[in-house]
């Protein structure tokens, strides 16, 4: 098992896209950062900067990565593009509009080894559809099968870019996984545990963890406070502690299992990156 990170934390969102070498030069750095300060032996990479800032997160760029990895022998996933993207959406240009944008992070991190690719296979109107409650059951279940049928389209064509084994899809809130983990066994991908999504969807970590152990490729940690409803109570992204998922437990369980890949600690800021780091002292 090896603990990482996002380079979130470290550099934000933003950056100066007139100075393209000093903003890769900040990410670079804070890979190294995060692997030989902070010791962990993962890193997570975000194809959404090379969307949305195509000519500073370019080949070069993707090239120093695997030098950096090369040298300092960590363990690289990447996460997908998803922002303004849907690979549910019944707007086939959009959905078209995502395959694109996913095979361009495939092509620029090619000289990187990937363990895993993690995919966001919904995005927010496709959560927003399967929830509306003033539909009928029967309209509603109708269009679950419409999503269904993008989604089918979307895991098969993504399969035929890249290894299957190496891609993680990432239960998300606002859409039945139950109903998207049959089209994920069918091509013969794997699941990326988000424990703070779960949580924030009512699920339960541990119980998640018995039922697809064996296609769990990655994991994404980080603690929630469900709150109920949708009011300001409910926070997710939190360091491990602040919220009620049972992270001891449940590393605890990772380990004892022989869990063998990657757990990503999501969280959005320094210091709660900080914080992360300590709780994982006796897992790292």
């Amino acid at each position: 098992m090896r603990i990482g990170a996002a380079l979130i934390p470290l550099v934000g969102w933003g950056l100066e896209v007139e100075q393209p070498e000093a903003a890769r030069s900040s990410h670079l750095g804070a890979i190294r950062r995060l692997v030989e300060e902070l010791g962990l032996g993962a890193v997570e990479l975000n194809g959404d900067f090379t969307i949305l800032y195509p000519d500073v997160f370019d080949r070069k760029y993707y090239e120093h990565v695997a030098g950096l990895q090369e040298e300092l022998g960590f363990a690289c996933t990447v996460h997908l593009p998803f922002l303004w993207l849907d690979g549910l959406s019944l707007a086939e240009p959009v959905r078209a509009a995502t395959m694109q944008c996913m095979a361009e992070v495939l092509d620029l991190t090619e000289p990187v080894w990937v363990e895993s690719y993690v995919l966001h296979l919904w995005g927010a109107w496709s959560s927003l559809l399967a929830n509306v409650q003033q539909m009928s059951a029967d309209e509603q279940r109708r269009l679950l099968d419409e999503m269904l049928r993008q989604a089918s389209l979307t895991l098969e064509q993504l399969g035929g870019m890249i290894s299957r084994q190496r891609v993680c899809v990432e239960n998300l809130e606002g859409f039945p996984f139950e109903a998207i983990m049959p089209l994920v066994e069918r091509e013969g991908m794997r699941i990326c545990l988000d424990v703070g999504h779960l949580v924030m969807d009512g699920g339960d970590a541990l119980e998640f963890l018995d039922q697809y152990w064996e296609v769990i490729g990655e994991v994404h940690l980080h603690d929630a406070l469900p709150g109920g409803g949708h009011g300001p109570g409910m926070r997710d992204h939190l360091p491990p502690g602040q919220g009620t998922v049972d992270y001891v437990r449940f590393m605890e369980r990772l380990s004892e299992g022989g869990y063998e890949g990657v757990v990503i600690l999501e969280v959005n800021t320094e210091a709660d990156l900080l914080e992360s780091v300590r709780r994982m002292e006796p897992w790292l």
